[in-house]
């Protein structure tokens, strides 16, 4: 089992660091006690260190702890990194040295991630509790995240995903930081997830989108491209039935001009506000067609998804709907109606009973597909009801207290 020496002098971590990376030489067994012989690795750091030249004892140091790196414990190797770090800090060379550190760290993924994920969290830690300035703490934290993301482990920076888009907020607020740098953040943070939960991706790609309001998509690829993803994969998603606010970008409006995307922005549109007749008719069309089967969109999980949003806009508009009426919207035969309601039911975007002697739907609620003029005047209204409701009330409440 290797450890890390530590003996009683002022050099004691720099020396102990130095016999874990290079151990001495056992003392031959003449029979009497003997010191054992320092390695050649030692005594130049020693050299160093008494000369204090720091910066090279950092280098030798350094370049020593990378050969160890994929020997003994992880444990070990932590320890090692966490003392060199401390060492480092002593030395006032932490904030010019960490980044191309972490870069060296981060280079290898597949090669002992859990190990090399610890030793980047364990860097990254101590710039945070030692107060590093926050152009270092964005940095590290900006190759921890790529290279956790490389390894499958997110979790550990991110936390758990329900948390993630919370947390890199916090992380925005606390840290003052500048437009660009939320956008390099949000960017990474939505590649992150582009294969993870729909609904942090979506959540991801509306705070990255927004910080781009006014740029022209056609000079910036890489935000075409990132974008072209967030509407394939919301489109995709079986869970995301509303997606105006990603509509109704502008940046993501852009696409609608686009040569080659245009009818995939006419795919998104449709499902944020429209119905499954006009879903019909758009992919009735040989090119959105072709281009639906390129970007693996079935038609079939698209149709679903329409028909339970069509269902919606029918409870917006009249709150007793009958089968008929549903089935006729829905392209579906009657008796398939009851399906399609508990379907919409169990998606949480309606609330609702079926009279089935009647055959009538009573809607009590629908969720909210486009939040826009209309809906907020609905809301005031409801508001204003509730209002009147509550003076009502009192105002009984007053009238039946006895007089004294």
């Amino acid at each position: 089992m290797s450890f890390v020496v530590f003996p009683e002098t002022e050099t004691s971590f720099t020396i102990g660091l130095a016999r874990w990376i290079a151990p001495p030489t056992p003392a031959a067994a003449t029979g009497e006690a003997a010191e054992p012989t320092p390695s050649a690795f030692e005594a130049e750091c020693a050299k160093l260190e008494g000369a204090s030249d720091f910066k090279a004892l950092s280098a030798k140091l350094r370049a020593g702890l990378k050969g160890k790196l994929t020997e003994g414990s992880t444990s070990d190797a932590v320890n090692a990194y966490a003392i060199f770090f401390e060492l480092l800090m002593q030395w006032q060379l932490l904030n010019e040295t960490a980044p191309s550190l972490a870069d060296e760290l981060a280079s290898a993924p597949a090669e002992l991630p859990e190990r090399r994920t610890a030793v980047l969290l364990a860097l990254y830690s101590l710039a945070q509790q030692e107060g590093a300035p926050s152009e270092l703490r964005f940095t590290l934290l900006l190759r921890l995240v790529a290279f956790c993301t490389k390894t499958g482990d997110l979790g550990k920076v991110l936390g758990p995903v329900e948390h993630r888009v919370e947390r890199v907020e916090r992380w925005v607020r606390g840290w003052k930081l500048t437009d660009a740098e939320q956008k390099e953040l949000w960017g990474l943070v939505f590649d992150a997830h582009a294969d993870a939960s729909a609904r942090v991706m979506y959540d991801c790609a509306l705070k990255y989108f927004t910080l781009h309001e006014g740029a022209v998509l056609s000079t910036l690829p890489a935000l075409r491209e990132r974008i072209v993803q967030g509407v394939l994969l919301t489109l995709r998603s079986p869970e995301l039935f509303r997606c105006d606010e990603l509509a109704h970008l502008e940046v993501v409006q852009q696409l609608k001009d686009d040569a080659e995307m245009g009818s995939l922005h006419r795919m998104l549109q449709i499902m944020a506000s429209d119905t499954y007749a006009e879903y019909l008719a758009f992919a009735a069309d040989a090119k959105a067609k072709a281009l639906l089967e390129k970007h693996g969109l079935k038609t079939d999980d698209l149709a679903r998804k329409m028909r339970l949003l069509t269902l919606v806009s029918l409870g917006h508009v009249d709150k007793e709907l009958t089968y008929k009426a549903i089935a006729t919207a829905l392209h579906v035969a009657v008796d398939e109606v009851e399906t399609w309601v508990m379907q919409a039911i169990a998606s949480g975007l309606i609330t609702a009973k079926m009279d089935q002697v009647r055959e009538l739907v009573a809607v009590s609620m629908c969720a909210e597909r486009d939040f826009g003029q209309a809906q907020w005047k609905r809301l005031h209204v409801s508001l204003v009801d509730w209002r009147d409701s509550i003076q009502k009330l009192l105002t009984l409440l007053e009238n039946a207290r006895p007089a004294a």
